[in-house]
């Protein structure tokens, strides 16, 4: 059997400092939030231990390794088990590019979220650093990795495309990987980034 450690997230979030960092961008936008804050596809919780304990940390995902008190969801089912407007913060960051039905995940992100409340999506770079390397070095996967990874391709244009069907960009921030970040922290350009990082609010008459 294939060795599959190198392809689960906790492996890579141990490199240097990465968890700490790329958690740590994501706290910053929500700086200043009281309420309660909504993570699809929240892995293991790993967010959580980066928020102030003014935020009221919801996770959901439907892996095994998902901590508890996590809620279980099918996140191909197309419904997220919450009520509209029940989120002031929802994030989902690394998750849509490995859905069947990334939009309709992204419109059931804006149904939970208040009307004022903000979304963070990171959708990845398939035509940064990473990207190319992988599509140059990185083969073909075994079916037990192939079938979790991801199911959609992006670059900077179409992740602002699928995210502004959607919501408005408020802000961006990129991210370049923590191979990069170790050794080619030189090459850190947008254009280059192996992950985009879109923050905003629900736009006016979009799906609620």
């Amino acid at each position: 059997m294939a060795d599959v450690s190198k392809y689960d997230m906790t492996y890579w979030l141990k490199i240097g400092d990465y968890e700490r960092r790329r958690y740590g961008l994501v706290a910053d936008f929500y700086k200043g939030y009281r309420g309660r804050l909504l993570d699809v596809g929240c892995h293991k919780g790993e967010l959580a231990r980066f928020l102030p304990p003014e935020i009221e940390y919801v996770g959901a995902d439907n892996v095994v390794e998902a901590f508890r008190g996590a809620v279980h969801v099918d996140l191909n089912e197309k419904r997220l088990p919450f009520a509209d407007r029940s989120f002031g913060a929802v994030v989902c960051i690394a998750t849509l590019e490995h859905l069947f039905y990334p939009l309709e995940l992204l419109q059931e992100c804006a149904r939970v979220l208040t009307d004022d409340g903000r979304v963070l999506v990171s959708l990845p770079n398939d035509r940064g650093l990473s990207g190319i390397a992988a599509a140059l070095f990185g083969g073909i996967a075994p079916y037990e990795t192939a079938v979790g990874d991801h199911h959609w391709k992006f670059d900077l244009p179409v992740a602002r495309n699928l995210f502004t069907h959607v919501f408005e960009i408020e802000r961006e921030d990129f991210h370049v990987g923590p191979l990069y970040e170790r050794y080619l922290w030189f090459l850190k350009k947008r254009s280059w980034c192996t992950e985009l990082f879109m923050f905003g609010p629900k736009k006016a008459g979009g799906r609620s």
